[in-house]
C-alpha cells in the first residue's frame, strides 16, 4: 500500500459508492463545504471520462490550498452536470475520485484501499447506488428480478461487509448509511422487486447493528418518499402487459397534462392492479421518454440487458429526465436529514424523509408509516385470539383420558 498522502483528515472522511447520482452529488458537495473529505465513486465509464478530462487540463483541479480558496465561487457555479469533476474542483485534494461498481466485492475493496491509504480512514459510509424496475410481476423478467437484487442487496451486502472489517480492524468505529426508500416500510404497486430488495437491506442491517454495536460501528436507513427515490435514480419501464385482450398503445400512455379527467373516463382500463400504479406508470413514462435532442438527455447507466432477455425490453435504465437542479431539489430534504445524523454518536437505525401531511403514492413520509404501523395493531388485535390460541395452555383439548380428565399434549 502507498504512503499516506498529506491530504487534510481534520474532518470526516466520506466514502459515497455513487457520487454522480443526485443524492450522492448533493452530499458529497455539502461535505466538501463542511471541510470534510469524499472519496467520490463513480462508474467506470465516468472514471475514464474524469480522467480524460485531468489529462486535457492539467489546471482541473489544484493543490488543496488553492482548491480551498476557489471552493467559495464554485459552490455558487451553475451545475450543469452530476459529474465528479465538478466536485473535484470544488474539493481539490479533498476530493478523492475512484472508480467503484457495488456488484463487485474486487472494486469495493480496491476502492476503500485506495481511500485508506489517502485519507488514513473511512469515518462514514454512504451506499446509495441503486436502480428501480419498475412494472407488475407480469411486466418484469427473472433477469431483472436478479439484477434489482444484485445492485440494492447485494451491492450494499459488498461494500458494507469491506467497510466493516475496515472499521474494526483499525478500532476506528464508524456510520454506515444506507439508502432505502419508503418501499422498505410499505408494499406498492409495481415496485414488489425494489420493495422485496429495500425490505432485505434493512433486515440485513438492523440484524447487522447488533454484530457490529461493540466496535461502536453505527448503521443507519434513510427512507426518502418513494416519488423521489423513483425521480432520482435510473429507472427501466418495461412495455405493459395488456389485460383481457386489450392492446395497449404507448402514445396514449405518455402524457404531460392533468389526468383527472382521463382517469374518471377511463375507469375501465385497469393496466395494473391499483390506479395509483398506473398514475406513477404515466409519470415515469413522462420523465423517462428520451427527447430528441437537449440538454436534459438522460443519463444511461451502461448496464446492458443480456441479448436472450433484450428483445422484448426496448428501454434501458436511465436517470429521469430532469435537469440536474431539479433532481437537486429533489433530494434536498434527504441531504439534509443525512447530513443532520451522519457520524453522531447515537443515531437512528433508521430515519424517513418527509412530514406528517398524507399523500398519494407513499408520498405522506412519517404520516404513512403511522398509519402502517396502526393498521399492523389492529390487525394483530383483531386475530389475538387465533394466534393466541395455538399456545400449549391454551390449545383446545376435545380428548379425555380414562380418569375423565383432559389428555395433556
Amino acid at each position: 500500500m502507498s504512503p499516506m498522502s498529506s491530504a487534510p483528515t481534520s474532518g470526516k472522511i466520506w466514502l459515497i459508492t455513487s457520487a454522480t447520482s443526485p443524492l450522492g452529488f448533493s452530499i458529497a458537495r455539502q461535505a466538501l463545504r463542511n471541510g470534510d473529505s469524499v472519496v467520490a465513486g463513480c462508474s467506470a465509464e465516468d472514471y475514464a471520462v474524469w480522467k480524460d478530462s485531468q489529462n486535457a487540463d492539467q489546471n482541473a483541479t489544484t493543490d488543496n490550498a488553492k482548491g480551498r480558496q476557489g471552493s467559495k465561487a464554485d459552490a455558487f457555479e451553475e451545475i450543469k452536470s452530476l459529474d465528479v469533476a465538478w466536485l473535484s474542483r470544488l474539493g481539490g485534494a479533498a476530493c478523492l475520485v475512484v472508480s467503484l461498481n457495488t456488484k463487485n466485492l474486487t472494486s469495493c475493496q480496491a476502492a476503500l484501499a485506495h481511500a485508506v491509504s489517502t485519507f488514513g480512514r473511512v469515518d462514514i459510509l454512504l451506499s446509495c447506488t441503486s436502480h428501480t424496475y419498475y412494472g407488475s410481476i407480469e411486466e418484469t423478467c427473472e433477469w431483472q428480478a436478479r439484477e434489482q437484487f444484485e445492485v440494492s442487496y447485494f451491492g450494499t451486502i459488498n461494500i458494507v461487509k469491506t467497510a466493516v472489517k475496515d472499521m474494526r480492524d483499525r478500532g476506528t468505529g464508524g456510520h454506515i448509511i444506507c439508502l432505502t426508500s419508503l418501499a422498505a416500510q410499505t408494499g406498492t404497486p409495481g415496485l414488489s422487486l425494489l420493495t422485496a430488495a429495500h425490505h432485505a437491506v434493512e433486515g440485513f442491517t438492523e440484524a447487522l447493528a447488533f454484530e457490529v454495536a461493540p466496535f461502536n460501528i453505527k448503521l443507519t436507513n434513510v427512507e426518502p418518499s418513494i416519488m423521489t427515490y423513483l425521480l432520482t435514480n435510473p429507472v427501466h419501464l418495461p412495455p405493459e402487459v395488456p389485460v383481457d385482450g386489450q392492446e395497449v398503445f404507448k402514445e396514449e400512455r405518455v402524457t404531460s397534462g392533468d389526468d383527472d379527467e382521463d382517469d374518471e373516463d377511463d375507469e375501465d382500463e385497469h393496466l395494473t392492479p391499483k390506479k395509483g400504479a398506473r398514475n406513477v406508470r404515466k409519470l415515469l413514462e413522462t420523465v423517462t421518454a428520451k427527447p430528441d435532442s437537449g440538454i436534459n438527455t438522460p443519463r444511461d447507466t451502461g448496464d446492458s440487458i443480456p441479448s436472450d432477455v433484450a428483445a422484448p425490453f426496448a428501454r434501458v435504465l436511465r436517470y429521469p429526465n430532469l435537469t440536474p437542479s431539479a433532481q437537486l431539489a429533489l433530494v434536498a430534504e434527504t441531504t439534509k436529514v443525512i447530513m443532520a445524523v451522519a457520524g453522531k454518536d447515537n443515531p437512528p437505525g433508521r430515519i424517513i424523509v418527509g412530514g406528517e401531511d398524507g399523500g398519494e403514492d407513499g408520498e405522506g413520509g412519517v404520516q404513512s408509516v403511522k398509519e402502517r404501523m396502526k393498521a399492523v395493531s389492529e390487525e394483530l388485535e383483531e386475530f389475538l385470539e387465533c394466534a393466541m390460541s395455538v399456545d400449549v395452555p391454551n390449545a383446545v383439548v376435545d380428548e379425555q383420558g380414562e380418569d375423565g380428565n383432559p389428555l395433556q399434549i
